[in-house]
């Protein structure tokens, strides 16, 4: 079919010009290639093919990237269709030549992308558009393929191997799934693979860009761990199911169609639904990209907070000292020792001082002479140690066994219950670090890590031990 006034100008070529020149436009033309379902175009859709086609164009000119990027956004928002499969035959069709790798979880999983991005380069609308990019037919198995124009396509399972294989592309598509997130050596091993085997896979690392897309599982998942990592280098893209603080870039707040992300995906039925089916923990994650409730997972803003200057003197405070989980070293990618440190008057306890260090044994003792005895120090190795030590040296120092069947999480839920009931106060200066600090807030436990948790737990079972609380009687 010629264009009307240019005889020699067939439509195809103008719509192949169309989708060389924007990606969204390029996602609304192979739609029903691989999805049967008429398409509903949002905002978002558009937003996200034009940051991945900001970055894409990049690599065409061999630019130096920006960024590396990051996309959290809900599940069912068409994030897959758009950066995993469309963007990456988008890519093929402008540079042939590229090299570009996706991973998610699970080998089924990326080959559900693999198989759909095959779908819409093997269809005659694609080769009618783009008749440059070819695939090979004697390099074309399930994971991998070439193009003629030395083009390569490989689908990895995050955690697996990649040797001798280097791309200018790298998309992560959902590096983890929910169960996986609820393991913290699984969060390691996937961190690791982000860490240890990804840098090396690039074709330049000035160049190849990293795309990460996934909802977010916990607050160590690979989106926490790398902007704690790299911060300024990352272009976050967060899209939450409803407007919140956590939308970025923040120019993308005013694009919200009263108040939700997606009316026609994600609107307000269907959220409510979300909430009911996921409960509040997986809903604050998947659909509000923040890997805890706002009123806590296990603890909840139960404390009583008590202006400075009010708080209780120490010599006005019985069993006055400090709860220590200690840990013995430097690197803050593992455990804090951390103390809670306070006594008790009448029925209620009082936490004066709350913090926490990374150091190793000599500056660890160093420290904790400076902070109030008594010490009472959970009994484990590190534990047992400094109890010793310190007691060598006529600081008093106890050890506290903990139940032996109780880990840190279980000897949290014994400690709430007193908390909830009004018997825990603390300085009002000492709690919003205590609630919410970025790696040891007890409202992101156990998401978070769990020092400061445990330490506040062996704080209150200390001091009211495991039976039902009473009733609170304010005393300050």
């Amino acid at each position: 079919m010629k264009t009307k006034g240019f005889p020699n100008i067939s439509l195809h070529h103008v719509r192949a010009e169309q989708c060389n020149r924007k990606l969204s436009f390029f996602v609304k033309e192979f739609w029903n290639v691989i999805i049967h379902d008429d398409l509903v175009w949002n905002w978002h859709m558009e937003a996200l093919c034009n940051e991945i086609q900001a970055a894409s164009e990049r690599v065409f000119k061999r630019l130096p990237k920006l960024h590396d990027i990051i996309v959290n956004i809900p599940p069912g928002t068409s994030k897959t269709t758009i950066i995993s499969v469309m963007g990456t035959a988008w890519d093929f069709s402008r540079a042939p030549w590229i090299r570009e790798f996706v991973g998610s979880y699970s080998d089924s999983a990326v080959m559900g992308i693999s198989d759909n991005i095959r779908l819409i380069m093997r269809s005659e609308k694609y080769r009618t558009y783009f008749p440059k990019t070819i695939i090979r037919r004697d390099k074309d198995a399930g994971h991998n393929f070439k193009t003629t124009e030395n083009g390569e396509f490989y689908a990895f399972t995050v955690g697996g191997t990649l040797t001798s294989k280097h791309a200018d592309i790298l998309k992560i598509d959902d590096p983890l799934n929910p169960k996986q997130a609820a393991s913290a050596a699984e969060l390691l091993k996937t961190n690791d693979f982000f860490d240890k085997t990804l840098p090396s896979r690039k074709t330049n690392k000035d160049v190849t860009v990293t795309e990460l897309v996934m909802q977010r599982l916990d607050y160590n998942d690979p989106t926490g761990h790398l902007l704690k990592k790299k911060g300024e280098k990352i272009h976050h893209i967060c899209l939450p199911g409803t407007l919140s603080d956590h939308v970025k870039p923040e120019k993308y707040k005013q694009c919200y169609i009263n108040g939700l992300l997606d009316p026609y995906r994600l609107g307000t039925t269907v959220l409510a639904d979300l909430k009911l089916d996921l409960g509040s923990e997986a809903y604050a994650g998947q659909i509000d990209q923040v890997p805890s409730p706002p009123g806590g997972i296990i603890w909840q803003k139960w404390l009583i907070e008590i202006p400075d200057a009010q708080f209780p003197s120490p010599s006005e405070l019985d069993n006055y000292g400090s709860h220590w989980d200690t840990a013995l070293t430097k690197d803050e990618e593992n455990a804090a020792s951390a103390h809670v440190t306070g006594g008790k008057k009448g029925v209620n306890s009082y936490i004066d001082w709350v913090d926490w260090r990374y150091l190793e044994f000599p500056e660890l003792i160093a420290w904790m002479k400076t902070i109030p005895p008594t010490h009472y120090i959970e009994a484990k190795a590190s534990g047992k140690s400094a109890k010793q030590t310190l007691k060598n040296m006529g600081i008093p120092a106890v050890e506290i066994k903990v139940d032996g069947g109780a880990d840190k999480i279980a000897r949290n839920k014994m400690a709430t219950p007193f908390a909830e009931a009004g018997l825990v106060f603390i300085r009002k200066s000492q709690a919003d670090k205590l609630y919410h600090d970025a790696d040891q807030g007890i409202l992101k436990f156990p998401k978070v890590k769990k020092d400061v948790a445990d330490a506040l737990a062996q704080f209150i079972l200390f001091h009211h031990g495991k039976k039902k609380p009473g009733k609170s009687r304010a005393s300050f």
